[in-house]
């Protein structure tokens, strides 16, 4: 611990923060959650802590963290919070506190340049249209100028620049110690940097991918950090999923195409040996079309996530799938033949067996551990089939919990209801967290009572009923009336949200804006400058979401946010919980939407001066044994049911205070 501070010092009312922000509030939420992470820090404890919007929860672990001296990885669900972590928190503790702290980010693979696959690319270009033609110029200068490799640097680059995937490399591209350009690679230097680091910022993403890379021995930075913390921890069993199970995609073959087409032409090789390749690649390329044609045909127009079902007699996808598989090989054999010539033709042949392993896996579907499923794409058209555990909690126990000396998951949305008290049984249980794993729940210092109510109309039609959308749309006018606009309206479907968008865009005297028509920064961008402005959004805005102040004043919420039913996933893990006893709709349905309830609730309120209306359309939560489940969940505040009885202070543009005094 650095000399002459304490964890007291920090967080008491007349401590070091209070001394250096100019608004700091004492909040005794936030040192009593400092205080249990210090805990477990001390005794290698788990801990589950739900922090209340407000609490100043990074704080909370960051300076804990630091002064343990351990080396700690934290790990974040949005590049929001990386960001917000790397640009205000920790330059403010290393400044004040932590001087010698040697923090550091890690990205993904993908973020970085690669030098041999850029230099082979710059050979012998091609690009998706001219612009990007015209934009490699300041790339190819940038590439010979940049000490980092970080894509971050070049903000003038577009979002979707095609060229950068050629000039980037995954693990199974890279080439590892047997690359020319090894002394030199950013990526390398990145870990090498992050090994070094006693505070090292990543995503879940990352953090999972470098898991089961250790797992399979082909990493190992992770191992030197005896510490983690998981932000936005509600997210750790599906992204962990994605990472312990198995995935084929017709990209990772469009990929592998195009990296040996790459090899071929800068390879010393018979014309034989050119003819057959070609033959071999054009090959794997009918079979891969005819899996997607097979697969959308299946999926139908909807084209949602789908189960795989190899076991219909009349499935012609058993069949293309063994031709597939027989592609794969051929090609495999062939590349095999150069494979002692250069580590690169090693790598090719190296992914051809795994991109056959993989299919094998999830096309066998023996593991009863694993649930299997498959989404097409139209742009560009493709498929990817997966194989995802249908409980990580095991997994999670034998790899995170049971080797790491500290593990701690935090959250504003981690806790559910049970006999009408807080509970971390879900949570618990779909992370596998140890039973001597401590708890604490520690409420937002913000006085819901006053600075929000929650509006659910009655009588009003269920979310299945023909009327739905258009009854949803005339009472949102009347809202949106009063709050004169300032309002973010939440779906759980695209289908809810284009109904209601359509019959809005000629009724509504403000601006209206639907995700999908701009880029989610712009959105949110002109959402928060037009103060009165009306946003329509799905899934990826329920959470990340930070808009203080009058631009947000009413969040409106069509339906319980409820998993899909016959999502493959939920689906398989509903019968497993029906199959050994439990009610799965209780057990694990009903808690993962009270989950995303809470936090579609937490983009209303951001602030102590901050007020505003949650409505909820949806009855069911008034009529159906569940919902009081969803109600107790939610912070205190008032509840009405009539559009003229929500507390007129709330709709106001004044300011809180001066309504309140």
């Amino acid at each position: 611990m650095p000399e002459g501070l304490s964890l007291e010092s920090f967080f008491s009312s007349s401590g070091l923060l209070s001394g250096l922000l100019a608004r700091y509030e004492h909040r005794p939420s936030q040192a009593a959650m400092a205080k249990a992470v210090w805990q477990s820090y001390m005794d290698g404890v788990p801990l589950v802590v739900e922090a209340g919007t407000g609490t100043g929860k990074t704080f909370a672990y960051l300076i804990p963290a630091l002064l343990s001296g351990r080396k700690t990885v934290v790990s974040t669900a949005t590049k929001a919070l990386q960001d917000q972590i790397l640009d205000q928190d920790i330059p403010f503790l290393t400044r004040h506190f932590f001087p010698q702290a040697r923090v550091c980010s890690l990205k993904g693979r993908k973020n970085y340049l690669c030098l041999r696959r850029f230099r082979e690319f710059a050979h012998q270009p091609s690009f998706l249209n001219p612009h990007e033609a015209k934009l490699f110029g300041a790339l190819h200068q940038w590439a010979a100028e940049t000490k980092t490799g970080d894509r971050s640097e070049l903000d003038w680059l577009p979002d979707h620049y095609q060229a950068w995937n050629e000039i980037t490399a995954g693990a199974e591209q890279c080439l590892n110690q047997q690359c020319p350009h090894y002394g030199q690679c950013f990526v390398q230097k990145s870990r090498l940097q992050a090994a070094k680091a006693d505070l090292l910022i990543v995503n879940h993403h990352l953090f999972f991918a470098s898991l089961t890379m250790e797992d399979r021995g082909s990493g190992d930075f992770l191992s030197a950090f005896p510490a983690v913390i998981f932000d936005e921890a509600h997210h750790v069993e599906d992204v962990a999923g994605l990472f312990f199970g198995h995935q084929f995609s017709s990209w990772s073959v469009a990929e592998l195409t195009r990296d040996v087409l790459r090899a071929l032409a800068h390879a010393k090789v018979s014309a034989d040996f050119r003819k057959n390749i070609a033959s071999a690649l054009e090959h794997l390329g009918r079979r891969t079309r005819e899996a997607a044609k097979i697969l959308s045909a299946a999926a139908g127009p909807l084209s949602m996530r789908q189960r795989l079902d190899l076991g219909a007699p009349t499935s012609p996808l058993p069949a293309c799938a063994a031709a597939l598989r027989e592609a794969l090989k051929n090609l495999g054999q062939l590349v095999q033949q150069q494979a002692g010539v250069s580590p690169l033709w090693e790598s090719l042949e190296a992914r051809c067996r795994a991109l056959d392993w993989n299919l094998e896996q999830i096309l066998g579907q023996e593991d009863p551990h694993l649930t299997h499923w498959y989404e097409v794409h139209n742009h560009p058209v493709g498929f990817t089939l997966r194989a995802t555990p249908l409980d990580v909690a095991p997994i999670l126990l034998e790899k995170l919990f049971h080797p790491k000396e500290t593990v701690i998951l935090t959250s504003a949305t981690l806790a559910t209801v049970e006999s009408k008290r807080p509970s971390f049984h879900y949570i618990r249980e779909r992370l596998g967290v140890p039973h001597e794993g401590r708890e604490l729940q520690v409420p937002s210092p913000f006085a819901f009572e006053k600075q929000a109510a929650l509006y659910i109309p009655k009588p009003f039609p269920f979310p299945h009923e023909p009327s739905f959308c258009q009854a949803m749309a005339r009472e949102a006018l009347k809202i949106m009336d009063k709050t004169q606009g300032r309002a973010l309206f939440l779906f759980t479907s695209y289908r809810h949200m284009h109904e209601t968008y359509r019959l809005l865009a000629d009724q509504l005297p403000f601006l209206l804006l639907c995700q999908g028509e701009k880029p989610k920064r712009k959105l949110l961008s002109q959402f928060k400058e037009d103060t009165h402005s009306v946003l329509l959004a799905t899934y990826s805005f329920w959470e990340g979401i930070d808009v203080p102040g009058h631009s947000l004043s009413c969040v409106l919420i069509d339906k319980l946010p409820f998993d899909v039913p016959n999502d493959p996933i939920t689906a398989s893990r509903v019968e497993r919980l029906s199959q050994a006893g439990h009610n799965a709709f209780y057990r694990y349905q009903v808690p993962r939407a009270v989950l995303q309830l809470k936090q579609g609730f937490g983009r209303l309120i951001r602030s102590r001066q901050d007020k505003g209306v949650l409505v909820l359309f949806d009855t069911r939560v008034l009529t159906k044994p569940y919902g009081r489940i969803f109600l107790e969940s939610l912070p205190a505040m008032p509840i009405v049911h009539r559009l003229d009885a929500i507390p007129e202070h709330l709709l106001s543009l004044k300011d809180l205070n001066s309504s309140n005094s």
